[in-house]
């Protein structure tokens, strides 16, 4: 009897919420249609450049917090071990962005993350892995410069290592929902990539999404465009976990985010864990290279 009480609350809960959404201005593309050309490959460059960085050269930092979770799925497991929270992380990125005399953006920034443990949130350097019982080594994560270069006709990126991608050598495809005066911009992509150094191929499918004023869509001005952001990541088990050769499953990464413009809008136990860990990470200048 409780669970079809349970359910009966659901569906109303359903209804409700179906209602409340019917009665805002939902639209698939409307708005944006109004604000931008999204036929336009260059029009959508333009706006993932600005959403992603500052078209005025300035640094821009990212920052990001979130979870990682352990799936698998397909053998009729107990609940506990479908899915596990196995560790969060906290993440940031410093880049610079800039127009090309043909118009094209380039890029350079670089990266890193800290992983923490979910019930505390004190950053971590040893974890238990709950599917095998072992202790195993948390590696550091800092990326050296990368770059790239965003077209019309998609990003150009040089990597030491084989890669492809869904979004390569074709115009970029956003998404557009809004509701009221608000936008959420989301893009998605397939990717699949060997690792330097071995033979086997990773894959991943990655979602990203920023909400942002609708008419900041359509102001030109800006150089960047204000957003909150979120990410999703299915891929395979990292490595360092040690999982056992040929383990069904998967990891999901979720966080959530946004750019700000200095270092003191980051939050400070991040940016004492930077200084001490990573010594000028935040500070160390991104330079062009001389053309």
């Amino acid at each position: 009897m409780g669970i079809d009480i349970d359910r009966r609350d659901l569906i109303g809960a359903s209804i409700l919420t179906t209602a409340a959404i019917a009665a805002l201005p939902i639209s698939a593309d409307a708005a944006t249609k109004a604000a931008v050309d999204t036929k336009d490959p260059k029009a959508m460059m333009m706006i993932l450049a600005r959403l992603q960085g500052d078209l005025s050269g300035r640094p821009v930092y990212g920052y990001q917090r979130g979870q990682v979770y352990g799936l698998i799925g397909g053998q009729n497991l107990p609940l506990a071990d479908y899915g596990r929270r196995l560790y969060d992380y906290e993440g940031a990125s410093v880049g610079r962005s800039r127009v090309l005399p043909n118009g094209d953006v380039e890029t350079k920034s670089r990266s890193w993350l800290f992983y923490t443990d979910p019930a505390t949130g004190a950053y971590i350097k040893t974890w238990r892995n709950p599917m095998t019982g072992k202790d195993v080594t948390v590696p550091p994560f800092r990326g050296g410069i990368s770059g790239g270069t965003l077209t019309p006709n998609g990003p150009k990126v040089s990597a030491n290592f084989t890669m492809e991608s869904t979004v390569f050598g074709k115009p970029a495809h956003l998404e557009f929902v809004t509701i009221g005066d608000r936008t959420w911009v989301s893009r998605h992509a397939f990717t699949r990539w060997t690792p330097k150094g071995s033979t086997k191929a990773r894959t991943e499918m990655t979602q990203d999404t920023w909400v942002v004023a609708t008419r900041d869509l359509a102001n030109p001005r800006l150089t960047a465009i204000p957003a909150t952001s979120s990410w999703t990541s299915q891929t395979e088990w990292q490595t360092w976990l040690q999982m056992p050769e040929g383990q069904a499953g998967q990891q999901i990464w979720r966080s959530d985010g946004m750019k700000v413009a200095s270092i003191a809008a980051l939050p400070p136990a991040f940016v004492a864990q930077c200084k001490a860990e990573h010594g000028g990470i935040l500070t160390d200048p991104i330079v062009w290279e001389a053309t």
